[in-house]
């Protein structure tokens, strides 16, 4: 059960407090206890995101307005949590099976990443209509990230790898990488470096923005990374998936455990950014 979780929360905007995940709310979603907690800014208790009927919810994003976006991964569908505390509703797809990923560009535009379809689909912010984004190969994509020029990032989970989706409709790529195995989250850094859940080596993984040599980043004992969001003083965030709890890795370095009680492996993680799918 998820302990020190009060029901009946909305999103809600970051309040003004200071820090304990850089001034902003962490989100996790609780992919065995089918639910979503919040952290607040400050520290403290966290509290149960008001949503209803979820199934395994895993990626998670956070619109400017403070709505959230769930992949309620088992119902095959994503739900929308308003951030002003109405009523959660279902993001217009079609055909989904098994989403995860979710990313948002600067035009509100949804990404999910259709893992069991073998795509990544857009839901356009104007209302016209769900669309399959151009892609070759995939099979179960997972994680998605955007960089600040709209490329689209995606974790190829079966093979191993991470594809590049030019934003000006070019052809896909393969991100240079050694060893990945079974690949899950994504995220950028505030410098632009791409980070990677390797969950299958049990390691997260940094892919310098200007194409150095991958690093893998200091932590100890993660088993089955998933999940990662930074903070808005650059700390990472790791949902540790079977160790049940989720890790901050600070700027300046160490490792310490988010205090939340009753973490049944945690999934995906959101934090508000200053620009939307980044």
């Amino acid at each position: 059960p998820v302990a020190s979780a009060a029901p009946g929360t909305a999103p809600g905007p970051a309040e003004g407090r200071p820090t304990a995940h850089g001034g902003a709310p962490l989100y996790i979603s609780d992919y065995s206890d089918n639910t979503v907690l919040r952290l607040p800014p400050g520290g403290g208790a966290p509290v149960m995101v008001a949503v209803t009927g979820l199934i395994r919810p895993t990626g998670m994003v956070l619109a400017p307005s403070g709505d959230l976006y769930i992949a309620d991964t088992g119902n095959n569908r994503v739900v929308r949590v308003p951030g002003d505390g109405g009523p959660q509703s279902v993001v217009p797809t079609t055909g989904l099976s098994r989403p995860i990923g979710l990313a948002l560009n600067a035009d509100g535009d949804l990404y999910i990443a259709d893992s069991f379809n073998d795509r990544v689909v857009k839901v356009p912010a104007d209302g016209s209509g769900q669309v399959t984004v151009p892609t070759t190969g995939l099979l179960h994509p997972n994680g998605l990230a955007l960089d600040r020029a709209g490329n689209l990032f995606v974790t190829d989970f079966v093979n191993d790898r991470v594809v590049k989706v030019p934003a000006d409709g070019g052809p896909q790529t393969t991100v240079p990488t050694t060893g990945l195995s079974q690949p899950t989250g994504l995220a950028f850094g505030r410098g632009g470096d791409l980070f990677v859940s390797d969950s299958g080596n049990d390691r997260v993984v940094r892919l310098p923005a200007g194409g150095g040599p991958q690093r893998t980043v200091p932590a100890i004992g993660l088993n089955s990374p998933y999940g990662l969001a930074f903070d808005p003083a650059g700390a990472l965030y790791v949902a540790d998936f079977n160790n049940d709890r989720v890790v901050k890795l600070p700027v300046r370095g160490g490792q310490r455990t988010v205090p939340v009680a009753g973490l049944r492996t945690p999934a995906g993680l959101a934090i508000p950014s200053e620009r939307a799918g980044y």
